[in-house]
């Protein structure tokens, strides 16, 4: 099989055949497939002229390692930022220090970075070897065999466009190909979950044109634009003397894998077919594949064109119910053949292997801001430094000989600006430290740590019984912060809120309503009579049953979309009995799902890609309506025990903008019927109504609709009507042709579909139940208490979703809602303008209190499409949005859902901007920039974009999938654990975060203004108090571990359950903002000032062993420094372990041991200075300076203890109180608990008193 590309066609064409025999890894000339012998010459270069099939994940090579890492790390400001500071360092004239010290600081954070990368990337590489080298088996020509080809193994690197390959049962596929022939009935089953995470087994088809038997067809076509398209085959079929079960038991699959020589056989019939297939340019698409295959002759089947309905010669259409993607496993199939068409990264897998957006949080914003802010005082202390000691040269140092300033040498310029310019770099090197260098490492080490000990392994956030997939898991470390900054949830509601677990309680056959929605199918038992789950569902069906079962052939009296008055069901109860035959069959008929067996072959249950599919054919199945399966297009029914069997013509396949799908079945006596079902707002614009039909108006049918909606169902409505053999020819011909159309398929098969799916006649509703998951209510509920506004986004009628929101508390009294249903711009700007200008007066009118609470909106899909499609509406309506606690949007679309999460986060930004003068609006953006957030969960696929449009993304694993949960930041099994993830583990995050960051900074300011403290001693000479070795090691080592274990270990209260018991002070327990953050560095400076000036004017002359010296002193407030910002932590702890005292301990002492070394290696090694060897000795053995440091040790901490006890004791903030109310008493409790109350309306203790 070998492939050409047309660029002028923007088409890929595929030709059939086998892979010569390889010598190497370069193939000889070969006759082909599907297209005869062909030109031998170029059939090379076409093999080659696709990419191969070998993969690479990995970020780096042995080559490219260094320069693509160093390129992405200093394209990072900060880093850049300390990259030209290493460079000036080495710059002797200007640089206080020398190079070693910021080079070695600089290297050892991005070694750490490094080592990260590394070991990330050779578990690429590890797994791209595993893939690469997994064995394929190809069909290659062998001259030397009477077949005339062989099945060999070949690495999957080595595979190409164009071959033949062979996939055994469990085994994954290793590119993309068309299915062409399979051990059972032309149809196989795969294993999506690599590609989409869906655990149910999805159908394939063989390729139409490569059939290897001859089969009776009464008449063709096949289904197209789906995944699950066609002729579905599965179940057990049961008929005559051909009994046999599609799905073949493990033994008869493991008899036909050892059949080697049959495998062979149908290799050898496959190379003897001759055609080409057309298909679409590489794509991202899962769901959707253009193409044709154009068949010139097939000696294994009859003749005839596809639109006629033939298998032989001619032109079929190809979608993705043909193609088995690369990722997916072959399950329960035996084997099947095919051919490949896309390798490598071209494949379907790899072309949605795009990076999930970039989210920066607003404490990574925040920082950045800080950082600004920080540089700039840095630049301006530079620039007063440099003039500074320019004024002192003047004043002073040109009058001192012995500063020899009157020798212009080194960086003593002449000129006043080069002077003044090379002395601002000077105090830029020396401040650098400001800026600390270890904060990036730490806060990336941090929240990994964070997600993966806290969050991923949370035991309270995993469903119970269920396997280790259904832990939390964190995908973007990011933002971890941001849970506590939540301002807005967008929730979807079908699977998120609710357990996804139809259940049908309710339907309406013709115009006749069944069931009281008490009776619970799920308690039926398996081996209970249809005849009495019908009874106990409601007893007219008994009635029904009794008068269907007279029938002989049941087929006799379906008449569907006939109306009633001809049927064979003649007595009292014939018309509700003909109705009730009519819509169960066409229930039974058009779906998706397929049958799951037993071991003799009875059908126990069903699989399908939709919920609601699935729970109506297990409802249809226990009232004696059971799908046996799909066979060679034959779809077999055992209605009440009786059997029927109808040929699959087509499949129009359900979709979001349909909302719908339909089926074109024959029956035994050669009638063709179309049978449609879905949302009633498509479904009855499509209907016929009146007289001789089965409904006797529109006004009825939305009275069902809106009764079953008020009760909080879900309905589907389905019609059917009969087709004259000739109409649906005539139609199938467009409706192929336009499936052959690969530029327009999807247009002109909509079109058809339009078509065809009018002039229904009624058959009757279901009504689904579609239950809350446990504790959605009380989730809510506590949402709301922590002032995160709710909405919620479904596809469900208004009705429904207004009781479904009262049901969960998002709807508290539904004669305030306000409900905005109107299309006419102009009124519903009106009736927007009207509802804000309420909630803003406070009125109690319009659905608001006024207390400003209980504010609730409802908005239907048609009216919210006038809001976006009108810039002024739109912001008006998000205003009243911002003002509403909740707001449900009913018959949304998924893309309508992203649109929502772009409008208010477009919102908050202005809000921020608004009011502010021009030359202010930039601190509006940087406002915005750390404000609230906007979350958004779901659990389906259409849910992705509204995902990845929100600050944060919370993706629920459903059983729609985990294509949510894998485009997520956040992943979890229930809706409840939102609550959790944000109360607990955002505000505990936040709180370690915010102190990681204030005291990262706090040290390095301190160091640093410590250092400019000694400038006013020494002329601003830029002479620095501590060498460059010191100064990296306190930055990098002594400071930097404890903070790290806070972060890992401490908390804002001791039993974070607590957090969820007190929700309002969410939101209002924030560590972090420029008040707070500044407060810190003004400490830094006090501090500095401390450590500096007690040694700097307690030291004296004492003889030799004086520790007057510049190092001794600088050394003195050092250690002294290192321990007062050391205890730091402690006072910024609000818990204590002995893991983290033992660390803070040892990160101070340690500080002797390196002084000590630090000496040797001046004395022994000569470097970095030899004039500081032995000070340590002479420090540490002098009482003065041991009696200096306590004095500075003593007065800084206890300023701090003061202050804190101060705050403490006078202005305690919310979570102090809480925590003290945690494990109080009494009185005491009492008052804390009101003074909360005070600043919390509403906030109870934890006992639930006031």
């Amino acid at each position: 099989m070998l492939g050409t590309e047309r660029g002028e066609e923007k088409l890929r064409v595929v030709d059939f055949g086998p892979a010569p025999e390889w010598t190497s890894r370069t193939p000889r000339t070969a006759r082909s497939w599907l297209g005869g012998t062909g030109d031998d010459s170029n059939l090379s270069s076409r093999r080659n002229h696709y990419c191969s099939n070998r993969v690479s994940t990995a970020k780096y090579n042995y080559f490219t390692f260094l320069p693509k890492f160093l390129y992405i790390m200093f394209s990072r400001a900060a880093y850049f930022y300390f990259l030209v500071q290493m460079c000036l360092s080495w710059w002797n004239e200007v640089s206080p220090f020398g190079g070693i010290g910021f080079t070695m600081a600089l290297v050892f954070v991005l070694a750490v970075s490094g080592i990260k990368e590394i070991v990330e990337d050779v578990k690429r590489h590890q797994f791209d070897r595993v893939t690469n080298q997994s064995t394929a088996h190809v069909v290659r020509l062998d001259k030397d065999q009477e077949l005339g080809v062989e099945i060999a193994d070949r690495k999957w690197e080595d595979v190409r466009v164009g071959e033949i390959i062979l996939v055994m049962d469990g085994e994954e596929i290793p590119a993309d190909c068309l299915c062409l022939h399979t051990a059972v009935e032309n149809t196989c089953y795969v294993n999506t979950a690599n590609l989409d995470g869906e655990t149910n087994l999805k159908i394939k088809r063989a390729m139409r044109g490569a059939e290897l038997c001859s089969e009776e067809v009464q008449s063709g076509g096949h289904g197209h634009n789906g995944e699950e398209t066609g002729a579905h085959a599965g179940g057990s079929t049961r008929e005559g003397p051909h009994q046999q079960s599609a799905l073949v038991s493990s033994a008869a699959r493991a008899r036909t894998m050892r059949d080697l020589d049959g495998m062979r056989d149908q290799a050898s019939k496959l190379a003897q077919i001759q055609g080409q297939v057309h298909c679409e340019q590489p794509s991202a698409h899962l769901h959707n594949f253009k193409g044709y295959v154009s068949v010139t002759s097939n000696p294994w089947v009859g003749a005839g064109d596809a639109e006629t309905g033939g298998q032989g010669a001619g032109k079929f259409p190809l979608d993705m119910g043909e193609m088995m993607l690369r990722g997916t496993r072959l399950m329960n199939s035996g084997y099947a053949f095919g051919l490949v068409v896309y390798t490598g990264k071209e494949t379907r897998i790899f072309m949605n292997n795009s990076e999930t957006p970039n989210k920066q949080s607003s404490m990574e914003n925040f920082l950045n801001i800080q950082i600004v802010i920080l540089a700039i005082i840095q630049i301006v202390i530079c620039i007063a430094c440099g003039v500074m000691s320019y004024v002192w040269r003047g004043k002073v140092g040109f009058d001192s000989y012995y500063l020899m300033y009157d020798k212009f040498v080194q960086n003593n310029y002449p000129n006043d600006g080069v002077y003044i310019i090379v002395y601002i770099i000077t105090f830029w090197i020396l401040l650098s430290s400001m800026l600390p260098i270890s904060l990036l490492v730490s806060l990336e080490v941090v929240r990994f740590a964070q997600c993966i000990s806290f969050i991923n392994f949370d035991p309270s956030m995993r469903v119970d019984n269920e396997d280790t997939s259904r832990w939390p898991k964190a995908r973007n470390s990011n933002v971890n912060d941001d849970l506590a900054r939540i301002s807005y949830v967008f929730s979807d509601k079908t699977g998120t809120l609710t357990s996804n677990e139809m259940q049908l309680r309710m339907m309406s056959a013709g115009m006749t309503q069944l069931g009281d929605g008490k009776h619970k199918f799920e308690d039926v038992e398996p081996d209970d009579p249809a005849t009495e789950v019908a009874r106990d569902f409601d007893p007219r069906l008994w009635e029904c049953y009794q008068e269907i079962g007279s029938v002989e052939q049941i087929v006799d009296c379906l008449e569907l979309g006939v109306p009633t008055d001809s049927s064979a069901v003649t007595d009292a109860s014939g018309p509700l009995a003909a109705q009730v035959l009519k819509f169960f069959t066409s229930m039974a008929l058009c779906h998706s799902v397929l049958p799951e067996t037993d071991g003799e072959g009875n059908v126990t249950g069903y699989q399908g890609p939709s919920p609601d599919e699935v729970c109506i054919a297990n409802t249809m199945k226990q009232l004696g309506w059971v799908f046996k399966g799909n066979k060679s297009n034959v779809m077999y029914l055992d209605v009440l025990g009786k059997k029927c069997k109808f040929r699959l013509l087509n499949v129009l396949e359900f979709s979001s903008d349909r909302k719908r799908m339909s089926v074109i079945v024959q029956d035994q006596r050669k009638n063709i019927f179309l049978i449609c079902k879905g949302a009633d707002t498509v479904m009855i614009p499509r209907t016929l109504y009146g007289e001789g039909t089965n409904a006797t108006s529109q006004e009825e049918v939305d009275r069902i609709v809106h009764d079953y909606s008020c009760k909080g169902l879900r309905c589907l409505m389905f019609g059917a009507k009969q087709l004259g053999l000739e109409e649906w020819k005539s139609w199938n011909a467009e409706f192929q042709k336009a499936a052959n159309d690969i530029e327009n398929r999807e247009e002109r098969m909509a079109e058809r579909m339009d078509e065809i799916e009018a002039g229904l006649h009624f058959l009757g509703i279901t009504a689904v139940e579609d239950k809350l998951q446990e504790e959605v209510p009380e989730s809510i509920q506590i949402l709301r208490d922590a002032r995160i506004k709710v909405w919620v986004i479904t596809g469900d009628k208004q009705e429904t979703a207004i009781n479904i929101g009262i049901a969960c508390k998002l709807i508290s009294d539904q004669e305030r809602l306000m409900v905005l249903n109107e299309t006419g711009k102009d009124r519903l700007r009106s009736m927007v303008q009207g509802h804000l200008e309420d909630l803003r007066e406070g009125k109690a009118s319009a659905g608001a209190s006024t207390d400003g609470r209980d504010r609730e909106l409802v908005i239907d899909g048609k009216t919210l499409a006038v809001v976006l499609s009108d810039d002024s509406l739109s912001k008006a309506f998000a205003s009243l949005g911002a003002l509403c606690d909740c707001v449900l949007v009913c018959r949304a679309s998924p893309a309508q859902k992203a649109a929502i999460v772009t409008m208010m986060k477009a919102h908050e930004r202005s809000k921020c901007i608004e009011g502010k003068p021009w030359g202010l609006k930039w601190t509006g953006v940087l406002d915005h920039m750390i404000s609230n957030k906007v979350l958004s969960i779901g659990d389906g696929a259409n849910d992705v974009p509204m995902i990845q449009r929100a600050d944060i993304g919370v993706g629920i694993v459903g059983k729609e999938g985990r294509q949510a949960s894998n485009n997520s930041d956040f992943s979890i099994a229930r809706f409840r654990f939102l609550v959790r993830l944000l109360l607990v583990h955002g505000q505990t995050t936040q709180y370690r975060n915010a102190n990681l960051i204030k005291y990262s900074f706090y040290k390095n300011i301190a160091i640093s203004v410590m250092m400019l403290y000694y400038q006013f001693y020494c002329g601003f000479s830029g002479q620095p108090s501590i060498d460059m070795l010191t100064l990296n090691f306190y930055n990098t080592v002594f400071t930097a571990i404890p903070i790290v274990i806070f972060s890992l270990m401490d908390s804002p209260v001791e039993c974070l359950e607590t957090l969820m018991k007190y929700p309002k002070i969410y939101n209002t327990s924030r560590t972090l903002h420029t008040g707070i953050f500044w407060k810190a560095q003004i400490k830094a400076f006090v501090d500095a000032a401390i450590c500096f000036f007690i040694p700097y004017y307690a030291t004296f002359y004492s003889g030799s062993d004086s520790i007057d010296g510049l190092y001794a002193v600088g050394r003195i407030s050092y250690v002294a420094l290192q321990a007062v910002v050391t205890l730091e932590v402690l006072m910024i702890a609000r818990h204590y372990t002995t893991l983290f005292i033992a660390f803070v301990l040892y990160s101070w002492f340690i500080v002797f041991p390196f002084f000590y070394l630090f000496d040797w290696s001046m004395q022994i090694l000569r470097v970095p200075d030899p004039g500081q060897a032995g000070m340590s000795t002479q420090i540490f053995s002098s009482a003065a300076a041991w009696l200096q440091m306590i004095c500075v040790i003593g007065l800084s901490i206890g300023l701090r203890f003061s202050e804190k006890g101060f705050k403490v004791i006078f202005y305690p903030d919310d979570v102090q109180i809480i925590s003290e109310m945690e494990v109080g008493q009494g009185k005491a409790e009492a008052i804390k608990a009101s003074l909360l109350n005070k600043r919390l309306p509403g906030v109870k203790n934890a006992n639930g008193g006031p």
